[in-house]
């Protein structure tokens, strides 16, 4: 009687999921924006929202054929000075050597397996 019901089940739930490779009826929009690749910032003149620039490393070209490049990430100057740079590796350093005292004390003050 198990047997039944799990065949059952597998073919209903076999029954839902094959809705999930069929093409879609309802009518799907798609915005054409025009993406430019440029690091003016265009303030004078603001353009409109079918033609503004969005910077996201895709674009389509007049096929419709998709492009696809990187966008690199803004370089960082790191400003901390040696002594700044000392106090965090000695805390750093510091807060490592707490956890492995207090990871040690619960280790050894765990009760014995055999006892049970």
């Amino acid at each position: 009687m198990t047997r039944i019901i799990k065949y059952t089940a597998v073919i209903v739930a076999s029954a839902l999921a094959s809705e999930a490779f069929t093409v879609s009826s309802m009518p799907q929009k798609s915005a054409i924006t025009s993406l430019r690749m440029s690091d003016e910032d265009s303030t004078s003149n603001e353009p409109s929202p079918v033609t503004r620039t969005v910077e996201r490393g895709v674009s389509l070209d007049q096929d419709g054929k998709s492009n696809v490049w990187a966008i690199e990430p803004k370089m960082e100057v790191d400003s901390k000075s040696s002594e700044e740079q000392a106090t965090s590796a000695l805390f750093a350093v510091g807060g490592l050597a707490a956890f492995a005292v207090i990871a040690a004390g619960i280790l050894t003050n765990l009760p014995d397996p055999d006892q049970f």
